[in-house]
């Protein structure tokens, strides 16, 4: 078996042992961002990192830890001083116990604050994550919504050429209509069917890719109805200022992270102090040692060849690295708006032209000619024609609406706007 059959017979088991997400119970999909964020394997690594970074900040807060130094010493080897004293294991070491700390200057704020940032960076890239994947939910949802329309519509259509076969075949046995009309319905007939067949199987298509973005197998909308209602919902305003987005957010958050790595880099000139206080048990008094005593003390590094430049340096790039993205992403996004703005009007003052004038004119003539064949007044061939032209112009008025809904989806993504639609 091939790994990827494998990866499939895997798949199919595991959608087949989840529960299934019923897209007819599906509203304005409040329900999608706790379902992704829980079972999305994409958003897996992005909760990780936020505990990981929050898990950095808690450390940055507590002090350093102390360090105890234990030790004995002056442990006699060769000729004992003075000589014949007894048990010199016992009676010459002594036997030191300290305890050192670090005290930093001038570094724990900016680390703090470093690691604040990446705390908050880390949260803001994965509600950024979910955000895009949520759109890719939205996408997948309207691409069900309309394979499930256009389902719908050629079922209609293959009623009526069914019917009219019917009528034909009726009309040949009184010997109203020739035998050439009666093969030219039921083609009509096998046509429509075989786009019928094509519109199921592209549903299911998407059906499955809905179950693979969830994690979950999906089932459709509850009519044509209702998905054409998720099909006309729209995004709440794109007004919303585009510094809102999450991503450009953590560009700003990386950005005084690697600000407060520049100052803290810069710090390391500054020494810190290892302080230290301890007690010695000195066994050799026969000496005139002391028996007991403390001492204390502390060490300074010196800065003299390395003292953070090169850090300071790298997280000065880095700062400005990430002002710069963020500066692009900004203009990126504007211009891409007032394209996206002028295909929204575009396309809707298409779609609206198709809704209220071209598909009702067009089912007009195919009333009035179905009406004229069953009289025998038309032939069966302008009906025909006439029933493509509605069939074409109903299949692009379906494709319309889920490209006007991509597109307010697109012109959301760009902008700050939640993931609800409204």
């Amino acid at each position: 078996m091939t790994s990827g059959r494998m990866w499939s017979v895997a798949l199919s088991m595991l959608l087949s042992a989840s529960p299934a997400f019923e897209l007819s119970t599906l509203e304005k999909g409040e329900a999608l961002p706790a379902l992704l964020w829980e079972r999305s394997p994409e958003l897996q690594q992005a909760r990780a990192n936020v505990a990981a970074a929050e898990a950095d900040f808690r450390k940055t807060t507590r002090l350093p830890n102390p360090d105890l130094d234990v030790g004995v010493n002056t442990l006699p080897v060769g000729p004992l001083n003075p000589p014949g004293l007894k048990e010199p294991l016992l009676n010459v070491p002594n036997v030191a116990m300290s305890l050192s700390v670090l005290l930093e200057v001038g570094k724990r704020e900016p680390r703090q604050n470093a690691a604040a940032e990446r705390a908050k960076q880390a949260a803001l890239e994965a509600r950024e994550a979910l955000r895009q994947r949520l759109f890719d939910a939205y996408a997948v949802l309207a691409d069900v919504a309309a394979a499930q329309v256009r389902v719908s519509i050629l079922e209609g259509l293959a009623n009526d050429a069914h019917r009219l076969t019917e009528l034909q075949n009726a009309r040949a046995k009184t010997g109203d209509t020739a035998e050439l009309d009666v093969d030219r319905a039921q083609l009509e007939e096998e046509n429509v069917g075989a786009s019928l067949g094509d519109a199921r199987e592209q549903l299911q298509q998407e059906l499955r890719a809905c179950a693979v973005l969830l994690a979950m197998p999906c089932t459709p909308f509850r009519d044509a109805a209702q998905a054409n209602v998720w099909l006309d919902r729209r995004f709440e305003s794109t007004e919303r200022p585009v510094e809102e987005r999450p991503d450009l957010e953590a560009l700003e958050s990386r950005a005084r992270a690697a600000r407060a790595d520049e100052l803290l880099a810069k710090n390391q000139w500054i020494p810190d102090f290892t302080v230290r206080a301890g007690y010695v048990h000195d066994r050799f008094i026969e000496s005139g040692n002391q028996m007991n005593s403390v001492f204390v003390g502390f060490s300074v590094p010196l800065r003299i060849f390395d003292h953070g430049q090169d850090d300071a340096q790298a997280a000065a790039v880095a700062a400005k690295t990430a002002d710069d993205v963020r500066a692009r992403l900004l203009e990126v996004a504007a211009n891409q708006r007032v394209r996206l703005t002028t295909e929204v009007d575009a396309v809707e003052a298409r779609q609206t032209r198709l809704r209220e004038k071209s598909v009702p004119l067009a089912q007009q003539v195919v009333d009035r000619l179905t009406a004229a064949v069953t009289r025998g007044s038309s032939s069966l061939q302008e009906l025909l024609l006439s029933r493509r032209t509605l069939s074409e112009l109903l299949l692009t008025a379906a494709e319309m609406d889920r490209r006007v809904f991509q597109l307010h989806l697109e012109r959301a993504r760009l902008s700050g706007v939640n993931v609800h639609v409204e």
